[in-house]
């Protein structure tokens, strides 16, 4: 039984579009399937939540979250057809992400971990990768107790999504768009990076720990990036004149980033940022005030991809 969890909003009109394709698949296929699909945020995350938790854990469960289905001793198969906040969403809700199977038919604006997991954006080719592909183990985050898919830090990416949720312009265009607001207007964060032996203080532009390779939808913040090699990538851009902070901004366009100067990058297990004064870190694009940035990876994940 595929059970697939579905944001309707993510994405505009093509989150519908690729639903509708990946039950067309299953259905010619044979195979069973259950569609839950999201009327509010944080639903996700309770749907996965619903359907992984232990059996006397679901006992006041609707049926369809049920956790007694008959799966042959197979683990839990779960679909998720939305972009990487609703990821997001579902992986915080898996009750042990060791202990089931997972899908993505990416349907959001950006699908930044799609591209580095190389999981298709064609919805036919992602549904049928989860029917004849295989699920591998696939790295991810834990920051504060709070799992992160892709990418998560402080700095102006922060006030770029900021800017972006109180905009009115939809698609890529508005994080652009932000994003060359923020060159011009952000000022950097005092913080330290603190792992192992390690602890720098930095004036930073941004900061992350990165298990995928890029955000705002295709911005490459750390190429170099693997998400099954059980390291943390951690890249720091030092906040300098605007002048600098323009040709960083170039470089990091081009993927080139640690071709600045003032760009470092590392890899680790552990990383704790600490900002100096309070302020709001992202993971996976998702806004979080006085997270406890410490983070570490989380292993065991199978993800369908190539």
């Amino acid at each position: 039984m595929y059970h697939i969890i579905a944001n309707p909003a993510s994405g505009g009109k093509k989150a519908r579009r690729n639903l509708q394709t990946l039950v067309r698949v299953l259905e010619e296929r044979g195979a069973a399937y259950a569609v839950h699909e999201t009327v509010r945020a944080g639903e996700a995350r309770e749907i996965a939540a619903a359907l992984t938790a232990a059996p006397s854990e679901t006992a006041g469960a609707e049926a369809a979250f049920s956790a007694a289905e008959e799966t042959g001793g197979r683990l839990p198969e779960i679909v998720v057809v939305g972009g990487d906040g609703t990821l997001h969403e579902v992986l915080n809700g898996l009750a042990d992400p060791a202990a089931c199977r997972l899908g993505l038919i990416p349907s959001g604006t950006g699908n930044d971990f799609a591209a580095a997991a190389g999981i298709p954006l064609n919805a036919e080719a992602a549904a049928k990768l989860i029917l004849e592909g295989e699920a591998k183990e696939t790295d991810y985050l834990v920051v504060g107790g709070v799992r992160c898919m892709n990418v998560g830090g402080m700095g102006m990416d922060v006030d770029v999504l900021v800017r972006c949720k109180k905009g009115r312009i939809k698609g890529k265009i508005k994080y652009l768009l932000s994003l060359l607001q923020s060159l011009f207007a952000f000022k950097g964060y005092e913080l330290t990076i603190e792992s192992g032996e390690r602890k720098e203080t930095h004036r930073a532009l941004i900061a992350v720990a990165c298990n995928g390779r890029q955000i705002g939808g295709g911005i490459p913040i750390c190429p170099a990036s693997v998400i099954d090699d059980g390291k943390i990538d951690v890249m720091a851009v030092e906040c300098l004149s605007k002048w600098q902070i323009i040709k960083a901004f170039g470089l990091l366009m081009k993927g080139k980033v640690l071709e600045y100067p003032a760009a470092e990058h590392f890899l680790c297990e552990r990383v704790k940022i600490r900002p100096a004064l309070p302020c709001t870190a992202q993971l996976d694009g998702e806004l979080y005030d006085g997270l406890d940035f410490d983070a570490e990876i989380g292993r065991g994940l199978k993800i369908y991809r190539p």
